[in-house]
Protein backbone atom coordinates (compact mmCIF):
# COMPACT_ATOMS: atom_id res chain seq x y z
CA UNK A 1 0.00 0.00 0.00
CA UNK A 2 1.19 3.36 -0.30
CA UNK A 3 1.94 6.51 1.35
CA UNK A 4 -0.59 8.64 0.11
CA UNK A 5 -3.32 5.21 0.76
CA UNK A 6 -1.71 4.84 4.06
CA UNK A 7 -2.65 8.22 5.10
CA UNK A 8 -6.07 8.54 3.63
CA UNK A 9 -6.66 5.46 5.20
CA UNK A 10 -5.91 7.35 8.53
CA UNK A 11 -8.27 10.37 7.98
CA UNK A 12 -5.29 12.41 8.45
CA UNK A 13 -5.57 16.54 8.04
CA UNK A 14 -3.90 19.01 8.59
CA UNK A 15 -3.41 19.09 12.79
CA UNK A 16 -2.19 22.78 13.03
CA UNK A 17 -5.92 24.11 12.68
CA UNK A 18 -5.99 24.64 8.45
CA UNK A 19 -7.26 20.65 8.13
CA UNK A 20 -6.31 20.10 4.22
CA UNK A 21 -6.58 16.24 3.81
CA UNK A 22 -3.23 15.17 3.93
CA UNK A 23 -3.07 12.60 1.82
CA UNK A 24 -4.45 15.06 -1.15
CA UNK A 25 -1.40 17.40 -0.06
CA UNK A 26 1.36 14.77 -0.80
CA UNK A 27 2.95 15.63 -3.91
CA UNK A 28 4.79 13.45 -6.49
CA UNK A 29 8.11 15.76 -6.17
CA UNK A 30 9.06 18.70 -4.54
CA UNK A 31 12.67 20.59 -3.56
CA UNK A 32 11.45 21.56 -0.11
CA UNK A 33 10.12 19.38 2.50
CA UNK A 34 9.21 21.39 5.69
CA UNK A 35 8.16 20.60 9.11
CA UNK A 36 6.02 23.80 10.58
CA UNK A 37 7.14 22.97 13.95
CA UNK A 38 6.72 27.09 14.83
CA UNK A 39 3.67 27.14 17.08
CA UNK A 40 2.54 30.19 15.69
CA UNK A 41 0.00 31.86 18.00
CA UNK A 42 0.91 33.36 21.67
CA UNK A 43 0.64 30.99 24.63
CA UNK A 44 0.24 27.55 22.87
CA UNK A 45 2.21 24.65 23.87
CA UNK A 46 1.14 22.08 22.09
CA UNK A 47 3.27 21.27 19.40
CA UNK A 48 6.26 22.19 21.42
CA UNK A 49 5.10 19.33 24.04
CA UNK A 50 4.88 16.89 20.62
CA UNK A 51 8.27 18.38 19.72
CA UNK A 52 9.80 17.48 22.70
CA UNK A 53 7.73 13.92 23.58
CA UNK A 54 7.72 12.33 19.60
CA UNK A 55 10.93 13.61 18.17
CA UNK A 56 11.51 10.67 16.64
CA UNK A 57 8.24 10.01 15.34
CA UNK A 58 8.59 13.61 13.78
CA UNK A 59 12.70 12.84 12.34
CA UNK A 60 11.56 9.40 10.96
CA UNK A 61 8.36 10.41 9.33
CA UNK A 62 10.34 13.29 7.88
CA UNK A 63 12.78 10.61 6.27
CA UNK A 64 9.88 8.70 4.86
CA UNK A 65 7.94 11.22 3.26
CA UNK A 66 11.59 13.07 2.31
CA UNK A 67 12.19 9.56 0.54
CA UNK A 68 8.39 9.54 -1.42
CA UNK A 69 8.98 12.85 -2.57
CA UNK A 70 12.03 13.21 -3.76
CA UNK A 71 13.15 16.18 -1.54
CA UNK A 72 15.98 17.99 -2.17
CA UNK A 73 16.06 19.69 1.20
CA UNK A 74 14.19 18.81 4.34
CA UNK A 75 14.06 21.28 6.62
CA UNK A 76 12.51 21.82 10.41
CA UNK A 77 11.51 25.53 10.89
CA UNK A 78 10.90 26.40 14.48
CA UNK A 79 11.59 28.82 16.85
CA UNK A 80 15.33 29.51 18.88
CA UNK A 81 13.62 29.38 22.16
CA UNK A 82 12.65 26.25 21.84
CA UNK A 83 16.06 24.88 23.22
CA UNK A 84 14.99 21.60 24.95
CA UNK A 85 13.14 20.26 21.60
CA UNK A 86 15.30 21.38 19.36
CA UNK A 87 17.91 19.14 21.36
CA UNK A 88 15.87 16.60 21.06
CA UNK A 89 14.97 16.60 17.29
CA UNK A 90 18.66 16.97 16.33
CA UNK A 91 19.97 13.88 18.84
CA UNK A 92 17.06 12.00 16.44
CA UNK A 93 18.33 13.24 13.45
CA UNK A 94 22.09 12.23 14.50
CA UNK A 95 20.65 8.84 15.14
CA UNK A 96 19.33 8.13 12.06
CA UNK A 97 21.65 10.11 9.72
CA UNK A 98 19.07 12.04 8.44
CA UNK A 99 19.61 14.64 5.66
CA UNK A 100 17.40 17.22 7.73
CA UNK A 101 18.17 20.88 8.56
CA UNK A 102 16.71 22.12 11.38
CA UNK A 103 16.52 26.53 10.64
CA UNK A 104 15.47 28.67 13.99
CA UNK A 105 14.21 31.64 13.69
CA UNK A 106 13.78 34.77 16.38
CA UNK A 107 9.73 34.78 17.76
CA UNK A 108 8.13 37.13 15.63
CA UNK A 109 4.22 36.49 14.20
CA UNK A 110 2.71 35.10 12.23
CA UNK A 111 5.75 32.83 11.36
CA UNK A 112 3.84 29.96 11.34
CA UNK A 113 1.76 31.02 8.26
CA UNK A 114 2.19 28.80 5.74
CA UNK A 115 3.35 30.91 3.29
CA UNK A 116 5.44 32.98 5.82
CA UNK A 117 7.39 30.15 6.83
CA UNK A 118 8.07 28.83 3.37
CA UNK A 119 9.73 32.78 2.33
CA UNK A 120 11.88 32.53 5.17
CA UNK A 121 13.08 29.07 4.83
CA UNK A 122 13.37 29.25 0.75
CA UNK A 123 13.24 32.88 0.13
CA UNK A 124 10.70 32.06 -2.31
CA UNK A 125 7.22 33.93 -2.10
CA UNK A 126 3.75 31.94 -2.89
CA UNK A 127 2.10 34.42 -5.40
CA UNK A 128 -1.28 35.42 -3.47
CA UNK A 129 -4.10 32.53 -4.04
CA UNK A 130 -1.53 30.11 -4.60
CA UNK A 131 0.17 27.01 -2.81
CA UNK A 132 3.50 26.01 -1.24
CA UNK A 133 3.83 23.31 -4.03
CA UNK A 134 3.92 26.28 -6.42
CA UNK A 135 7.33 27.39 -5.70
CA UNK A 136 8.22 23.27 -5.46
CA UNK A 137 7.49 23.26 -1.54
CA UNK A 138 5.09 20.62 0.74
CA UNK A 139 4.44 21.89 4.64
CA UNK A 140 3.62 19.54 7.27
CA UNK A 141 2.47 20.24 10.91
CA UNK A 142 4.45 18.30 13.67
CA UNK A 143 1.13 16.64 14.78
CA UNK A 144 0.68 16.01 11.15
CA UNK A 145 3.71 14.26 10.68
CA UNK A 146 3.47 12.33 13.94
CA UNK A 147 0.23 11.08 12.54
CA UNK A 148 1.65 10.64 9.59
CA UNK A 149 4.12 8.18 10.62
CA UNK A 150 1.21 6.29 12.93
CA UNK A 151 -0.57 5.61 9.64
CA UNK A 152 2.24 3.34 8.48
CA UNK A 153 1.12 1.41 11.08
CA UNK A 154 -2.62 1.44 10.61
CA UNK A 155 -3.22 3.90 13.13
CA UNK A 156 -5.93 6.27 12.25
CA UNK A 157 -6.35 9.72 14.00
CA UNK A 158 -9.03 9.12 17.17
CA UNK A 159 -7.52 11.43 19.95
CA UNK A 160 -5.94 15.05 20.32
CA UNK A 161 -3.30 16.54 22.48
CA UNK A 162 -4.86 19.76 23.23
CA UNK A 163 -2.91 22.86 25.48
CA UNK A 164 -5.25 24.14 28.49
CA UNK A 165 -4.56 27.48 29.28
CA UNK A 166 -5.37 30.72 30.83
CA UNK A 167 -7.26 31.45 33.78
CA UNK A 168 -7.20 27.72 34.83
CA UNK A 169 -5.79 26.33 38.02
CA UNK A 170 -2.80 24.35 36.17
CA UNK A 171 -1.94 24.95 32.64
CA UNK A 172 -1.42 21.74 30.85
CA UNK A 173 -1.31 19.45 27.98
CA UNK A 174 -4.22 16.92 28.10
CA UNK A 175 -4.97 13.78 25.77
CA UNK A 176 -8.71 13.59 24.78
CA UNK A 177 -11.05 11.27 22.16
CA UNK A 178 -11.95 13.42 18.74
CA UNK A 179 -15.51 14.11 19.79
CA UNK A 180 -15.06 15.13 23.22
CA UNK A 181 -16.94 17.89 24.68
CA UNK A 182 -14.95 21.02 25.45
CA UNK A 183 -17.96 22.03 28.42
CA UNK A 184 -16.91 18.44 30.07
CA UNK A 185 -13.20 18.73 29.38
CA UNK A 186 -13.22 22.18 31.22
CA UNK A 187 -14.54 21.05 34.04
CA UNK A 188 -12.69 17.98 35.08
CA UNK A 189 -9.62 20.52 34.51
CA UNK A 190 -10.67 22.73 37.34
CA UNK A 191 -13.09 25.19 35.00
CA UNK A 192 -16.53 26.03 36.90
CA UNK A 193 -16.88 29.62 36.90
CA UNK A 194 -19.47 30.78 34.08
CA UNK A 195 -17.98 33.98 34.04
CA UNK A 196 -15.54 33.18 31.23
CA UNK A 197 -14.88 32.95 27.13
CA UNK A 198 -13.08 29.97 25.86
CA UNK A 199 -10.94 30.93 23.07
CA UNK A 200 -10.61 27.26 21.13
CA UNK A 201 -6.81 27.77 19.40
CA UNK A 202 -4.79 31.04 19.84
CA UNK A 203 -6.02 34.60 20.69
CA UNK A 204 -5.36 36.29 16.96
CA UNK A 205 -7.20 33.57 15.05
CA UNK A 206 -9.06 31.63 17.36
CA UNK A 207 -12.78 31.21 17.76
CA UNK A 208 -14.37 32.77 21.06
CA UNK A 209 -17.08 31.21 23.06
CA UNK A 210 -18.89 31.76 26.54
CA UNK A 211 -18.13 28.61 28.44
CA UNK A 212 -21.74 28.28 28.68
CA UNK A 213 -22.04 27.62 24.87
CA UNK A 214 -19.53 25.16 24.80
CA UNK A 215 -21.55 22.51 25.74
CA UNK A 216 -21.96 21.94 21.95
CA UNK A 217 -18.62 22.30 21.21
CA UNK A 218 -16.73 19.13 20.59
CA UNK A 219 -12.43 18.23 19.87
CA UNK A 220 -12.23 17.61 15.82
CA UNK A 221 -8.45 17.01 14.61
CA UNK A 222 -7.63 20.69 14.26
CA UNK A 223 -8.19 21.62 17.75
CA UNK A 224 -5.53 22.64 19.48
CA UNK A 225 -6.12 24.88 22.72
CA UNK A 226 -8.77 25.81 24.82
CA UNK A 227 -7.82 29.12 26.46
CA UNK A 228 -9.63 30.59 29.25
CA UNK A 229 -10.22 34.35 29.73
CA UNK A 230 -12.78 36.40 31.80
CA UNK A 231 -15.27 37.64 30.29
CA UNK A 232 -14.81 41.43 30.16
CA UNK A 233 -11.67 40.42 28.93
CA UNK A 234 -10.32 43.20 26.49
CA UNK A 235 -10.42 40.39 23.57
CA UNK A 236 -13.41 39.35 24.42
CA UNK A 237 -15.05 43.16 23.71
CA UNK A 238 -13.22 43.00 20.68
CA UNK A 239 -14.30 39.83 19.06
CA UNK A 240 -17.80 40.20 19.95
CA UNK A 241 -18.11 43.83 18.26
CA UNK A 242 -21.36 43.23 15.44
CA UNK A 243 -20.81 44.11 11.76
CA UNK A 244 -22.82 46.94 11.71
CA UNK A 245 -21.08 48.92 13.98
CA UNK A 246 -17.74 47.62 12.02
CA UNK A 247 -19.01 49.28 9.13
CA UNK A 248 -19.78 52.58 10.60
CA UNK A 249 -16.49 52.64 12.49
CA UNK A 250 -14.56 51.44 8.83
CA UNK A 251 -16.70 55.31 7.90
CA UNK A 252 -16.37 57.40 10.05
CA UNK A 253 -12.72 56.44 12.10
CA UNK A 254 -10.49 55.07 10.22
CA UNK A 255 -7.60 57.49 9.43
CA UNK A 256 -6.19 56.06 6.63
CA UNK A 257 -2.44 55.79 8.32
CA UNK A 258 -1.77 52.23 6.40
CA UNK A 259 -0.41 51.21 9.29
CA UNK A 260 -2.55 47.81 9.09
CA UNK A 261 -1.47 47.33 5.23
CA UNK A 262 2.47 48.33 6.29
CA UNK A 263 2.58 45.88 8.62
CA UNK A 264 0.05 43.06 6.75
CA UNK A 265 2.63 40.20 6.37
CA UNK A 266 0.45 38.76 2.96
CA UNK A 267 1.10 42.57 1.90
CA UNK A 268 4.71 41.88 2.87
CA UNK A 269 5.21 39.33 0.33
CA UNK A 270 3.82 40.81 -2.49
CA UNK A 271 0.08 40.15 -2.31
CA UNK A 272 -2.44 42.29 -3.61
CA UNK A 273 -4.27 43.39 0.12
CA UNK A 274 -4.62 46.40 1.50
CA UNK A 275 -6.79 46.34 4.10
CA UNK A 276 -7.13 50.31 4.73
CA UNK A 277 -8.01 50.36 0.91
CA UNK A 278 -10.94 47.95 1.82
CA UNK A 279 -11.57 50.08 4.75
CA UNK A 280 -11.87 53.37 2.31
CA UNK A 281 -14.00 51.71 0.09
CA UNK A 282 -16.51 50.29 2.54
CA UNK A 283 -17.00 54.00 2.68
CA UNK A 284 -18.19 54.28 -0.97
CA UNK A 285 -19.75 51.04 -1.45
CA UNK A 286 -23.22 49.66 -1.17
CA UNK A 287 -22.27 46.31 1.00
CA UNK A 288 -26.14 45.23 1.05
CA UNK A 289 -25.84 45.24 -2.95
CA UNK A 290 -22.15 44.83 -3.16
CA UNK A 291 -22.58 43.40 -6.79
CA UNK A 292 -23.49 46.97 -8.00
CA UNK A 293 -20.63 48.47 -7.04
CA UNK A 294 -18.16 50.22 -9.91
CA UNK A 295 -15.57 48.17 -11.00
CA UNK A 296 -12.84 50.06 -9.25
CA UNK A 297 -14.49 49.52 -5.60
CA UNK A 298 -15.33 45.84 -6.19
CA UNK A 299 -11.72 45.79 -7.33
CA UNK A 300 -10.54 46.91 -3.99
CA UNK A 301 -13.16 45.32 -2.57
CA UNK A 302 -12.29 42.28 -3.30
CA UNK A 303 -8.56 42.44 -1.91
CA UNK A 304 -9.76 41.27 0.92
CA UNK A 305 -9.92 37.62 -0.12
CA UNK A 306 -5.77 37.16 -0.16
CA UNK A 307 -6.05 38.17 3.72
CA UNK A 308 -4.99 35.33 5.89
CA UNK A 309 -7.18 36.35 8.97
CA UNK A 310 -4.04 36.66 11.44
CA UNK A 311 -5.33 39.42 12.89
CA UNK A 312 -2.34 42.14 13.51
CA UNK A 313 -4.03 44.62 11.24
CA UNK A 314 -6.69 44.40 14.16
CA UNK A 315 -5.05 43.48 17.19
CA UNK A 316 -1.45 45.03 16.63
CA UNK A 317 -1.49 47.95 14.07
CA UNK A 318 -4.78 49.82 14.10
CA UNK A 319 -3.73 53.06 16.47
CA UNK A 320 -7.62 53.71 16.16
CA UNK A 321 -8.97 50.68 17.72
CA UNK A 322 -11.11 49.97 15.01
CA UNK A 323 -11.69 46.39 12.76
CA UNK A 324 -9.85 46.16 9.50
CA UNK A 325 -9.59 41.92 10.37
CA UNK A 326 -13.65 41.93 11.08
CA UNK A 327 -14.02 43.72 7.65
CA UNK A 328 -12.32 41.62 5.79
CA UNK A 329 -13.88 38.69 6.89
CA UNK A 330 -17.54 40.49 6.24
CA UNK A 331 -16.13 41.99 2.97
CA UNK A 332 -14.98 38.04 1.93
CA UNK A 333 -18.79 36.47 3.01
CA UNK A 334 -20.40 38.96 1.67
CA UNK A 335 -18.72 38.97 -2.30
CA UNK A 336 -18.89 34.97 -1.94
CA UNK A 337 -22.90 35.25 -1.18
CA UNK A 338 -23.13 36.88 -4.51
CA UNK A 339 -20.77 34.83 -5.87
CA UNK A 340 -18.15 37.47 -6.79
CA UNK A 341 -15.00 35.63 -7.36
CA UNK A 342 -11.38 36.70 -6.54
CA UNK A 343 -9.04 38.01 -9.25
CA UNK A 344 -7.50 34.85 -10.74
CA UNK A 345 -4.24 35.61 -11.70
CA UNK A 346 -3.42 38.91 -9.08
CA UNK A 347 -0.83 40.93 -9.68
CA UNK A 348 2.03 41.09 -6.74
CA UNK A 349 4.14 43.41 -6.24
CA UNK A 350 7.23 41.90 -4.91
CA UNK A 351 8.55 41.14 -1.82
CA UNK A 352 9.05 44.24 0.24
CA UNK A 353 11.85 45.10 1.15
CA UNK A 354 11.48 46.29 4.73
CA UNK A 355 10.04 42.77 4.81
CA UNK A 356 12.69 41.89 7.55
CA UNK A 357 12.45 45.30 10.06
CA UNK A 358 8.31 44.77 10.18
CA UNK A 359 8.00 41.57 11.81
CA UNK A 360 5.51 41.44 14.73
CA UNK A 361 7.61 40.63 17.97
CA UNK A 362 5.50 37.85 19.78
CA UNK A 363 6.22 39.70 23.46
CA UNK A 364 5.37 42.70 22.24
CA UNK A 365 2.03 41.42 20.62
CA UNK A 366 0.99 39.09 23.89
CA UNK A 367 1.54 42.45 26.07
CA UNK A 368 -1.20 44.39 24.00
CA UNK A 369 -3.22 41.78 24.20
CA UNK A 370 -2.76 41.52 27.22
CA UNK A 371 -1.87 38.32 28.01
CA UNK A 372 1.04 38.75 29.51
CA UNK A 373 0.34 36.81 32.98
CA UNK A 374 -0.23 33.70 31.11
CA UNK A 375 2.67 33.98 28.88
CA UNK A 376 5.85 32.69 30.53
CA UNK A 377 3.72 29.77 32.43
CA UNK A 378 5.70 26.62 32.01
CA UNK A 379 3.27 23.33 31.49
CA UNK A 380 4.69 19.81 32.36
CA UNK A 381 6.08 18.65 29.23
CA UNK A 382 6.89 15.24 30.77
CA UNK A 383 2.91 14.05 31.87
CA UNK A 384 0.40 14.74 29.85
CA UNK A 385 -3.40 14.39 31.45
CA UNK A 386 -5.34 11.74 30.06
CA UNK A 387 -9.45 11.96 29.96
CA UNK A 388 -11.35 9.30 28.87
CA UNK A 389 -15.18 9.87 27.70
CA UNK A 390 -17.64 7.46 27.67
CA UNK A 391 -19.28 9.44 25.07
CA UNK A 392 -18.45 11.40 21.92
CA UNK A 393 -19.70 13.40 19.18
CA UNK A 394 -18.31 13.09 15.81
CA UNK A 395 -18.01 16.35 13.64
CA UNK A 396 -18.27 14.79 9.79
CA UNK A 397 -16.47 18.23 8.22
CA UNK A 398 -13.67 18.19 10.44
CA UNK A 399 -11.46 19.58 7.22
CA UNK A 400 -11.17 21.12 4.30
CA UNK A 401 -13.26 19.68 1.65
CA UNK A 402 -16.68 17.77 1.42
CA UNK A 403 -18.08 16.25 4.48
CA UNK A 404 -17.73 12.62 5.15
CA UNK A 405 -20.50 10.50 4.68
CA UNK A 406 -21.21 7.69 7.62
CA UNK A 407 -21.36 3.95 6.77
CA UNK A 408 -22.55 3.37 10.21
CA UNK A 409 -26.31 2.93 11.45
CA UNK A 410 -28.17 3.56 14.69
CA UNK A 411 -27.74 0.88 17.23
CA UNK A 412 -24.75 -0.27 15.37
CA UNK A 413 -21.62 -1.72 18.01
CA UNK A 414 -18.28 0.03 17.45
CA UNK A 415 -14.85 -0.12 18.64
CA UNK A 416 -12.08 2.50 18.87
CA UNK A 417 -10.23 2.91 15.58
CA UNK A 418 -13.13 1.76 13.45
CA UNK A 419 -13.84 3.41 10.25
CA UNK A 420 -17.42 5.26 10.69
CA UNK A 421 -17.82 7.53 8.06
CA UNK A 422 -15.73 7.89 4.27
CA UNK A 423 -14.54 10.59 1.47
CA UNK A 424 -13.52 9.22 -1.79
CA UNK A 425 -9.82 9.19 -1.97
CA UNK A 426 -9.51 11.53 -5.09
CA UNK A 427 -12.06 13.98 -3.27
CA UNK A 428 -10.89 16.80 -1.06
CA UNK A 429 -11.80 15.50 2.08
CA UNK A 430 -10.99 12.73 4.88
CA UNK A 431 -11.89 9.47 6.35
CA UNK A 432 -13.61 9.11 9.83
CA UNK A 433 -12.89 7.09 12.90
CA UNK A 434 -14.53 5.87 15.91
CA UNK A 435 -12.47 7.49 18.97
CA UNK A 436 -14.04 4.78 21.76
CA UNK A 437 -15.64 1.45 22.04
CA UNK A 438 -19.59 2.12 21.98
CA UNK A 439 -22.47 1.95 20.47
CA UNK A 440 -23.33 4.47 17.69
CA UNK A 441 -26.80 6.56 19.23
CA UNK A 442 -27.22 9.42 16.40
CA UNK A 443 -26.26 9.70 12.44
CA UNK A 444 -27.06 12.55 10.86
CA UNK A 445 -25.67 15.10 8.08
CA UNK A 446 -23.16 16.78 10.60
CA UNK A 447 -21.97 14.40 13.20
CA UNK A 448 -22.04 10.72 14.61
CA UNK A 449 -22.67 10.18 18.09
CA UNK A 450 -21.05 7.30 20.21
CA UNK A 451 -22.20 6.18 23.96
CA UNK A 452 -19.66 3.69 25.40
CA UNK A 453 -21.51 4.22 28.93
CA UNK A 454 -22.58 0.42 29.17
CA UNK A 455 -19.38 -0.63 27.13
CA UNK A 456 -17.42 -3.21 29.20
Amino acid sequence: MSLKEKIYNAGIVGAGGAGFPSHIKLPDKVEYLIANAVECEPLLKTDQFIMFQYAEKIVKALIIIGKEVSAEHIVIGTKKKYVKQIEALQKVIEKENAPIEIKTFKSFYPLGDEQTLVYNISKRAIKAGGIPLDVGCVVFNVATLCNIYDSLNDIPVTSKYISILGDVDKPSIIKVPVGANFKEILSRVGVTDNNKYVIVGGPMMGKYHHINSTENLFVKKTTGALIVINDDHYLVKKKNINYSKIVSLAKCSCIQCSFCSDLCPRNLLGHKINPHLVMRSVAFADLENIENNSENVLDKLKEAYFCCECGICELYSCPMGINPYNMNVYVKYLLRKANIKPDKNPKDTGINPSIEYRRISTDRLVTLLCLDKYYHIDVDMNNPLELNFSRVSIGLSQHIGIPASPIVNVGDSVVKGQLIATVPIDKVGANIHSSIDGIVETVDSEKIVINGENVK
